[in-house]
């Protein structure tokens, strides 16, 4: 009976999610020391688990406050439309609160760790803006600026951190790398945002809950994906013209086109198809990852001679691992949890010929 419940907090709590912060968390920390600076392993576990237990706060207010969208929603898919452990009775809609609430204090707890006042800012504006992507009064996600919070909080704050724990000093020239990278990135982030909104937009306008997706429609809302990519990649041909960003790097993100550009033919041509469409936000979530994953494995690629021996370079690449794991355990069980939505659905739509 425990192990049930630990399995379904769990996954109340999104985990399959939680392996993409850390790929933004030790990019920040990587940028900071790939000239060879001196690692801090204290700091470096202190940031990682604070990222994880605001992001898993993060899920715990979304599933709470979205209950009433993630009722409605009769088509969810792996990657969409909540856990489902509201929806099913499975947990408590109060204990998803008292989940948001304990991680909450013990993410402030956390902060107050931090070696500086700027990192405990850090900390606290996350705090602040993945509380308000799902809670009133600021309901982000409500408000069409759900894809907008959840970039700034993963792809600036989140690596801002793991860099100012590893640097502690603002140094201009590594700095502006660090913000020039995470552009794409952020841009990546966004549209992907919006491919996860895409699936749930009916019942959402159907609750009220304005995403982007429903304020702006389904045919703007491809049309800024799309920008939205070819804007990202085209970022990197400026960066190699006028930035110091290494040009490995630059090649490694821009090995992830392809699957980008797929993405967007995809969700343009199969949007209004909901079987071929199902598995979209899962590339979507794959491209996206794989987009951060090349930024941090190049820059682990480009640190000194030896470094790739050294046991503090597979800590800050255990986010690799980390996310091979998980994609691959997740890939397989979606397989087979497809499988049977599809055919769940193939039967609903039998029957409804038949009536």
């Amino acid at each position: 009976m425990f192990l049930k419940k630990f399995i379904s907090t769990l996954s109340l709590g999104r985990i399959k999610f939680l392996s993409y912060s850390p790929i933004l968390y030790g990019l920040g920390a990587t940028i900071a020391t790939f000239h060879g600076e001196k690692f801090n392993l204290y700091y470096f576990i202190l940031g990682q688990i604070t990222v994880w237990i605001v992001h898993m706060m993060t899920h715990f207010y979304n599933e709470y406050y979205d209950l009433d969208s993630d009722t409605l929603n009769e088509y969810p898919s792996p990657w969409t439309g909540g856990s489902r452990i509201l929806p099913k009775s499975i947990l408590s809609h109060q204990t998803s609160m008292r989940l948001a609430v304990f991680t909450t204090i013990l993410s402030i707890g956390l902060s107050l760790l931090m070696p500086s006042f700027e990192m405990c800012l850090i900390c606290w504006v996350s705090l602040i803006l993945s509380w308000g992507y799902s809670a009133p009064p600021l309901a982000f996600c409500r408000r069409g600026l759900g894809e907008l919070i959840t970039s700034i909080v993963l792809n600036v704050l989140t690596p801002l951190l793991g860099f100012f724990l590893q640097n502690g000093n603002l140094y201009i020239g590594r700095t502006k790398i660090l913000f020039l990278v995470l552009l794409p990135l952020a841009i990546i982030e966004y549209v992907r945002m919006m491919v996860m909104n895409m699936p749930d937009r009916d019942c959402d306008s159907a609750v009220g809950k304005d995403t982007l997706i429903v304020k702006v429609g389904m045919n703007r809302a491809i049309q800024i994906h799309a920008m939205g990519m070819l804007v990202a990649y085209l970022s990197l041909g400026f960066m190699y013209l006028y930035s110091d960003v290494p040009p490995v790097v630059l090649l490694l993100i821009l090995s992830t086109a392809p699957l980008g550009f797929l993405t967007t033919i995809w969700v343009y041509k199969h949007w209004q198809d909901r079987q071929k469409f199902f598995t979209v936000p899962f590339w979507a979530s794959t491209h996206n990852a794989l987009a951060a994953l090349s930024a941090l494995v190049g820059f682990i690629i480009c640190c000194p001679s030896g470094y790739l021996l050294q046991p503090e370079t597979h800590l800050k690449a255990f986010s690799v691992y980390l996310y091979l794991a998980v994609f691959l355990y997740f890939r397989w069980a979606d397989s087979r949890r497809n499988e049977q939505e599809i055919v769940g659905w193939e039967t609903e739509s039998q029957q409804k010929q038949g009536l």
